[in-house]
C-alpha cells in the first residue's frame, strides 16, 4: 500500500508551522511573501489542506531551507496531495472520518478502547452491516452496502497495524445482528486475539467503574518518528483529533484500563464462554 497522503499532509504541516517559528515570523508576514491569505496558511499549518508543491518550495526558501532538505519537503507535498484509496468512497466517507481512514491506513499500532461495539477493524461483514443499518435507518440498501465495502476495505491492508483493544463486556452481551451474525463476530474475535501483534482484552462487569466509561477513544501511533500520535474520539456530530498532552492522556487511560481489564488469555475464555452460551 502507498504511504498515506493525510500523514503525509501532517508531516509537512508540522515541518512548516515549526521553521516558521524558528524564522520569528508571524503567520502573516510568511503568508504575505509567497502571495497566499493568512487564513490559506492557516489550513496548511493545521493540516486541513494540502499545499501546492510550488506554495511548498516558497515557504521553505522564505524559511532558509536548502539542498536536499528543500527537495525532500516538497517531494512530501507531492505525496500528500494523491488520492487515497479510500476517497472512492466519498459518496459515504464523510470528510471528518475520511481523515481518520487516512491516518489508520499508515499507523503502526492502533490501540482502542469501545465500552459498546467491535470496533471496525474487527468486525465481520455481517456485524458491520448491521450495524450501520442501525445508525443510518434511512439509507437505501445500496448505501449501506457501499458503507461496508469501506469497513471491509480498512482491513485489508498489507500493512495492517498491530491491535491492541479493550472492550467492555457489554460488548459480548448485545446480540447484534441476531445470533448467528453474532456467533460467528465473537468467533472471528477470537481469531483476531490469536493473531500475532494483536492484543484483545475484556473488561469485566465486575471491575466496577473504571476511567472513560461510556466513551469510545482510539490512540494511533506511526511508525515514523516524524509523525506524531493522534488520539481520535467520535461523536454522533463528527470527531476530534487529538495530539500532543492530550495523546499522553488517553495513554495513561488506556493503560489503567489494560492494568483493570481482564488479561489476553482469561479474556480469550470470556469470549469463548459467550459463543458457548449461544
Amino acid at each position: 500500500m502507498t504511504a498515506s497522503p493525510t500523514v503525509r499532509r501532517r508531516r509537512l504541516a508540522a515541518a512548516l508551522r515549526r521553521l516558521r517559528e524558528q524564522t520569528g515570523m508571524t503567520a502573516d508576514q510568511a503568508a504575505k511573501e509567497v502571495g497566499i491569505s493568512k487564513s490559506a496558511l492557516s489550513r496548511i499549518e493545521n493540516a486541513q489542506v494540502s499545499v501546492m508543491p510550488p506554495v511548498a518550495r516558497g515557504l521553505l526558501e522564505l524559511y532558509g531551507v536548502e539542498g536536499e532538505e528543500i527537495d525532500a519537503l516538497v517531494q512530501i507535498a507531492r505525496d500528500a496531495r494523491k488520492r487515497g484509496w479510500w476517497q472512492a468512497y466519498d459518496d459515504v466517507l464523510p470528510d471528518w472520518f475520511g481523515v481518520y481512514v487516512g491516518l489508520e491506513a499508515e499507523a503502526s499500532e492502533v490501540r482502542a478502547f469501545e465500552p459498546q461495539l467491535i470496533p471496525g477493524l474487527l468486525q465481520t461483514a455481517d456485524y458491520a452491516r448491521a450495524v450501520i443499518r442501525a445508525e443510518h435507518p434511512d439509507s437505501s440498501n445500496e448505501e449501506v452496502d457501499r458503507r461496508v465495502e469501506l469497513r471491509m476495505r480498512r482491513q485489508e491492508s498489507n500493512n495492517s497495524p498491530k491491535l491492541w483493544v479493550v472492550l467492555d463486556e457489554a460488548t459480548l452481551r448485545r446480540p447484534v445482528g441476531g445470533v448467528d451474525t453474532f456467533r460467528a463476530q465473537l468467533r472471528r474475535l477470537i481469531e483476531e486475539s490469536d493473531r500475532p501483534g494483536n492484543t484483545v482484552q475484556i473488561l469485566t462487569f465486575g471491575a466496577g467503574e473504571y476511567g472513560s466509561m461510556g466513551s469510545a477513544f482510539s490512540v494511533l501511533s506511526f511508525p515514523e518518528l516524524a509523525d506524531s500520535g493522534v488520539v481520535y474520539v467520535e461523536t454522533r456530530a463528527g470527531s476530534l483529533y487529538l495530539e500532543g498532552h492530550q495523546v499522553r492522556e488517553y495513554s495513561r487511560v488506556f493503560e489503567h484500563l489494560v492494568a483493570t481489564a481482564a488479561s489476553a488469555r482469561e479474556s480469550r475464555d470470556l469470549i469463548q464462554e459467550a459463543i458457548d452460551e449461544r
